[in-house]
């Protein structure tokens, strides 16, 4: 596997880093359909957004040290089956229950594949070799929102909702062919880790500092922006502005653009202004993106351009956020840096999650919950990080 060229080992792992964004990006078109199908509310139906990602968040902490333990390739082949199987169990799901309870076996499987697909790199690379392939890989993942929701409209159109869980099946065997065919173990038995009490001492030491439990909420925080608007978006644009669930993807394209964008503004914002005021701006924005979807409610009642426009400068201001957050969460961990991300991860998703839930519980009729929810999310944020400077500057 040592003598795969950059592009080659990148495309051998694209299935293993899409199984997560595809098996969340690409069912969004359906959840208002969903609802209605398993004659059930807004919010059971996003139990199976919030869920996957909750423990494709949560999984991290504990698949990460288990394939240190007993190595990538067999991680890597029971999470291409739970993935696989719970995609199929969504496919024959005939209640509400049974498929949440795939969608966990599922997102179990897309959590091993994303973990120890970067566990493969952390291998074979290092310096800036390794994150260049970083960078490749999040590239990968971040393209999703562009294309997987186009994808599953047009599914669903043409082949019926359980097409979209054919097609996420797929993605497992192919994941589980890729896997005995092409990728080799990393990991020698002589330099596993085993699975002890050291590694719950290493969480309790990052967990409770003060520096990495702020920014890793306020990180969290941002991800819920995101994820909120994963939650509603159907809702307001398909159910209540009559948008064919095929054409819904452009929509969704069209947001991808937007984080994308938000990203490289973030980035050169970073090198003018530094990290801190980064974040006060991505807090600023999202606090206005909120106020003017209240406003835009009020004046005008819900229109699909008081609900856009909005979004788009809260979502931009959460890119602000989530960048300079996510490097000084890690900052006090060098030496367990790995570690230290997946609990980051675990951080943020698991907030996002439990916000995107909770959102779920007002009624779908307007944007006004999402705009009041952004508001306490950037307030949440700026307090907890004026907290975070105040204790800094004694």
């Amino acid at each position: 596997m040592k003598n795969y060229k950059t592009f080659q080992f990148i495309l051998l792992l694209t299935p293993f880093v899409f199984s997560f964004a595809l098996g969340l990006d690409i069912y969004i078109p359906i959840v208002p359909q969903m609802a209605k199908i398993f004659g059930t509310t807004p919010a059971m139906i996003q139990l199976t957004l919030s869920l996957f990602l909750f423990i494709t968040g949560i999984g991290q902490l504990i698949l990460g040290p288990l394939s240190d333990q007993y190595g990538r390739k067999v991680i890597l082949y029971v999470a291409s089956v739970l993935y696989g199987l719970g995609s199929l169990g969504c496919v024959f799901s005939e209640d509400i229950v049974w498929l949440i309870v795939s969608r966990v076996v599922s997102s179990l499987g897309a959590c091993g594949l994303l973990v120890t697909s970067y566990a493969l790199v952390r291998d074979l690379y290092s310096g800036e070799t390794s994150a260049r392939m970083y960078s490749f890989l999040g590239g990968a993942t971040g393209i999703s929102p562009t294309f997987a929701p186009i994808i599953g409209g047009y599914l669903a159109l043409y082949f019926g909702w359980q097409s979209i869980f054919v097609f996420l099946t797929g993605i497992g065997m192919l994941a589980f062919f890729i896997t005995g065919r092409w990728i080799e173990e990393t990991h020698p038995k002589e330099l596993r880790v085993k699975m002890n009490q050291e590694i719950f001492r290493r969480y309790w030491d990052i967990f409770t500092n003060k520096q990495f439990i702020s920014f890793a909420l306020i990180g969290g925080f941002g991800e819920a922006v995101f994820f909120c608007f994963f939650s509603i978006s159907p809702f307001i644009i398909i159910d209540l502005h009559g948008t064919p669930t095929h054409e819904f993807g452009y929509y969704f394209a069209f947001f991808g653009l937007v984080i994308s964008l938000g990203g490289f503004a973030s980035a050169k914002l970073v090198q003018k202004i530094g990290i801190y005021r980064t974040i006060v701006t991505g807090i600023t924005f999202m606090f206005i993106g909120g106020l003017s979807m209240i406003s835009w409610h009020c004046i005008n009642c819900l229109s699909l351009s008081g609900f856009i426009i909005p979004m788009i400068i809260a979502c931009s201001g959460a890119m602000f956020i989530i960048g300079g957050c996510t490097s000084i969460a890690l900052e006090p961990f060098p030496l367990i840096a790995g570690t230290a991300a997946a609990a980051l991860g675990a951080v943020e998703f698991g907030v996002a999650a439990i916000v995107g839930s909770l959102l779920m519980l007002f009624p779908v009729d307007s944007s006004m919950p999402y705009g009041v929810f952004i508001i306490i999310l950037a307030i949440l944020s700026l307090v907890l990080f004026l907290r975070f400077r105040k204790t800094q500057a004694k």
